[in-house]
């Protein structure tokens, strides 16, 4: 009689795509403003009082995410690379989005 192999989980990499996702559209969301207000008319650039907080919770979530999906990663021993790229991008969109808000770009 043969065994089947047990079936790999994938919860890390669920989560992490979840991370990487969130994190994404938040930045997404700072981009296109960011270019229609440089591109089209200056008056765009009042949609960053929206998008910006958006973008804040965005990358916090995306970095909660990031952090359980390197946990989930651990407990099952493999499938990193999504989960980091999630934290990456949720801690680095926090860093920019508060270095803009103290007014450290101007």
């Amino acid at each position: 009689m043969t065994r089947t192999p047990p079936t790999r989980r994938r919860r890390a990499l669920a989560w992490g795509i979840a991370a990487t996702v969130v994190s994404a559209l938040g930045i997404l969301g700072v981009g296109i403003v960011m270019l229609l207000a440089i591109t089209v008319d200056e008056n765009y650039a009042w949609l960053l009082l929206v998008v910006l907080p958006a973008a804040l919770v965005g990358g916090a979530i995306g970095g909660i995410l990031g952090v359980v999906g390197l946990v989930f990663a651990r407990i099952d021993r493999g499938g990193f690379a999504w989960p980091a790229v999630g934290l990456v991008l949720g801690a680095g969109q926090l860093l920019v989005a508060t270095a803009l808000l103290n007014g450290w770009f101007v």
